[in-house]
């Protein structure tokens, strides 16, 4: 199990072109399951959403944990798996 400290990447994680980095950065240096943690993370945006936490949970049977997120990172991440089979376990 890895706990991924997300506010190592920044405390604004919106660009896809991040996302796609941070994607790459967790699973060559990290091993399943990955657990993120958003403390210290202010905000998220949907782009970096599809590309780190859509595609990290399609790798562990469309299931992650996130821990520590604010209700704005909350309310993205509802956004962004919507219509996926995605399930995320949401620990404050």
């Amino acid at each position: 199990m890895s706990m991924i400290q997300m506010n190592k990447f920044g405390k604004t994680l919106t660009d896809r072109e991040d996302g796609k980095k941070v994607f790459n950065t967790i699973i060559l240096s990290n091993q399943k399951p990955y657990i993120l943690n958003f403390e210290g993370v202010i905000s998220l945006g949907s782009s970096f959403g599809d590309e780190v936490v859509i595609k990290l949970a399609q790798l562990q049977d469309n299931k992650i944990q996130l821990i520590n997120i604010n209700d704005g990172i909350r309310s993205c991440i509802k956004r962004v798996i919507e219509g996926t089979s995605v399930k995320v376990e949401f620990e404050k």
